[in-house]
């Protein structure tokens, strides 16, 4: 069964900036493993392994959602010590804010399940980051943020010194 959640891709000029950011910050904890940048995304509501039809059924849903389009800004670096992750994020944003409740409203409405934690958002840009990670990001990261997709964990093969060993694509593929 895939192991799903609804999440956004960034724009080519985001997705390049997260990823460079990544590589950056990783020289200053270098047992830590970047997420390739094409696997870069924020997640809005994780339901993890479902079946092909309920995932079917979340992506007609997420494909029927309207959404405004807006910006989120990322300016500043942090990290969850628990699961070593290194994380960007931006300030409070009621227009990201509105779209997760709206997600999540949209599944249960469907009757699908999601986690219930509380939504925070950032980006992971690197795994096995040992110590603290904090900081500005100058220049702010802009991300144009459009259409919410059920997104698709995949396990490649053993993890390499560069990437992290999981990698993610639209669901269902394209």
């Amino acid at each position: 069964m895939p192991r799903c959640f609804v999440g956004l891709w960034p724009d080519p000029a985001a997705r390049a900036a997260l990823g460079a950011l990544a590589l950056r910050v990783q020289q200053e904890h270098p047992g830590a493993k970047p997420l390739a940048p094409a696997d870069l995304h924020l997640t809005l509501a994780f339901l993890g392994a479902i079946d092909p039809s309920q995932a079917a059924q979340a992506a007609a849903a997420l494909a029927a959602l309207s959404v405004e389009p807006f910006t989120w800004t990322i300016d500043r670096l942090g990290a969850f010590a628990g699961p070593r992750v290194g994380w960007a994020a931006g300030p409070p944003d009621a227009a990201l804010e509105a779209l997760a409740a709206g997600v999540r409203a949209t599944l249960q409405a469907h009757q699908l399940p999601f986690d219930q934690q509380p939504f925070r958002a950032h980006v992971t840009l690197l795994r096995g980051v040992r110590g603290a990670l904090q900081g500005g990001i100058a220049p702010a990261i802009l991300w144009p943020v459009h259409r919410p997709v059920l997104i698709e964990s995949l396990v490649d093969a053993p993890a390499s010194s560069v990437t992290h060993r999981v990698r993610y694509r639209t669901w269902p593929a394209p």
